[in-house]
């Protein structure tokens, strides 16, 4: 049961405290990928690293470009449907949102050399955008807390803190405690150096949460390929991801018996509503070079790096309080928050096997690794040491991801299945086995081609376990919520060859 707990604790989306202190949390959220931004790519579940010859592979293995016999302008829309399941206290609560999604746009021009003088047969240059992860999402639960309340965890902030006075609740805790108390959720502790109580004596709260995401990480990249005498391909990749996020979430209790009297104070609590918003814009840099081998006619072997990459990212949140206590309504907004700060994420390798049946079909594999204790946020004003020492301390450095696809080729039309499973980004110690917070995805689509356009459908269903713990007590449980997300994606290619 502790180590449960403890990984409620650690694993969880976010904590009032570091909604507005960038942690491992956020490295981790932006240090993760879902391949298929094209309708083809989606329908092989993202297995693309040994294949080459769709605009995807920009994000894969660049040496895919090089494949390409021809120039070739791609645009990919689709839609994701995102489900989401959370149980608290045994209750149950479902919520959804559906977002139009621009899956790449892409541009490959292919300029085959003379044969006569070179072994290098063609070069290749591409330059276009991919979208790597959909960041939108609802979710909503309620049930009661017969223990205690998250006004207990703000007046234990400050008191582990050492204490302050009123006016240092201002400078020190103006998103969370000093809320609370110019709302009268606590009081000071009499006769203490700066330490304070809940006005709340011992739970009992209807607590619900409601969390609402909207976002997307992009890639736009510029690179370069070769083909060496039919049988080697390479590729490098100059590229530029961004981050665009949004969250908003309201946290709420209430006294559903009208029974919470404080014995000390006679503070009659009947509810409270903490509302948090926080936006994030991020733009970065990496590279990437790749391999492709074509040991035969059928078979051909990839292998990819990917540098880290390295974000400058800017924050802006701001909070506010309202409480009826005693009667009386009252309210208090925080200032606006800006921060700035980087953030560099994993290298990754890429590994790939790929069978070519002639003109009939394809079977694709790849394997991906990357060390998620590598993460490292910095700033010119804050180290970040017990942000990064949690990084190396949750997350494992052996990450792994297995992506595998097929393709059916009928005369003009294309039948596509494939499947993916990402390992969890967590150690073992911080999660339970029946929720790891692994990701399993399945996959299909069909193609058809004619002369010099084709046309792609693609469809890939994924799910995974997220846990949430509203904030924590040093000496108290606190409830936590199981989130079952599923993911229904579905992506239109079309493509033009000249």
């Amino acid at each position: 049961m502790n180590k449960i707990i403890l990984g409620m604790f650690c694993t969880c989306l976010f904590f009032p405290l570091s909604l507005f202190a960038q942690n491992e949390v956020d490295a981790l959220r932006y240090s993760q990928s879902i391949y298929g931004p094209t309708a083809r790519s989606m329908g092989l579940a993202g297995a693309f690293g040994a294949l080459g010859g769709d605009y995807s592979t920009m994000s894969v293995n660049p040496a895919g470009i090089a494949v390409y016999r021809s120039s070739e302008f791609s645009f990919s829309l689709g839609g994701i449907s995102r489900l989401t399941e959370s149980e608290f206290q045994g209750r149950k609560f479902d919520d959804s949102k559906f977002n139009i999604t621009i899956g790449n746009i892409g541009l490959v021009l292919a300029k085959p050399i003379d044969k006569s003088q070179s072994n290098w047969k063609q070069i290749s240059f591409a330059i276009g955008n991919n979208r790597t992860n959909d960041l939108g999402t609802n979710s909503y639960y309620q049930g009661i807390n017969p223990n205690n309340s998250i006004t207990d965890y703000f007046a234990e902030t400050v008191n582990l803190d050492g204490g302050a006075s009123v006016s240092e609740l201002a400078v020190y805790y103006p998103f969370d405690a000093n809320l609370a108390y110019q709302t009268y959720l606590i009081d000071p502790v009499p006769n203490t150096a700066g330490d304070y109580m809940s006005i709340i004596p011992n739970g009992n709260v209807l607590q619900s949460r409601s969390f609402s995401s909207k976002g997307n990480q992009g890639e736009f990249s510029f690179g370069f390929g070769a083909n060496y005498n039919d049988r080697i391909n390479l590729g490098l990749s100059f590229n530029f991801p961004n981050i665009k996020y949004e969250e908003e979430t309201i946290f709420e209790e209430t006294d559903v018996d009208n029974t919470i009297i404080n014995p000390d104070s006679s503070a009659d609590f009947k509810s409270l509503r903490y509302n948090q918003y926080l936006e994030t814009s991020g733009n970065g840099f990496n590279l990437k070079f790749g391999m492709i081998v074509r040991v035969t006619n059928g078979i051909r072997l990839g292998a990819a790096i990917h540098s880290p990459t390295w974000y400058n990212m800017n924050d802006k949140y701001f909070s506010s309080m309202r409480s009826v206590v005693n009667g009386n309504q009252y309210s208090m907004s925080s200032p606006d928050g800006f921060y700035s700060y980087s953030l560099n994420t994993p290298f990754k390798f890429v590994g790939s096997l790929g069978f070519v049946f002639g003109k009939s079909g394809l079977l694709s594999v790849d394997y991906e690794y990357s060390d998620y204790t590598t993460m490292k946020l910095k700033a010119g004003d804050y180290n970040f040491t017990s942000e990064n020492n949690n990084i190396r301390t949750l997350y494992t450095n052996n990450n792994h991801t297995l992506r595998a696809g097929a393709e059916i080729r009928i005369k003009d039309i294309s039948l596509r299945a494939g499947a993916a499973y990402y390992t969890s980004p967590f150690k073992s110690d911080f999660t339970d086995e029946s929720f790891d917070q692994h990701v399993e995805s399945l996959c299909g689509g069909i193609g058809f081609r004619e002369k010099n356009l084709k046309i792609d459908l693609g469809y890939s269903y994924s799910r995974r376990n997220e846990y949430y713990q509203a904030y924590s007590l040093v000496n108290e449980a606190v409830p936590y919520s199981v989130t079952r997300r599923q993911d229904h994606r579905f992506m239109l290619t079309i493509g033009y060859r000249f």
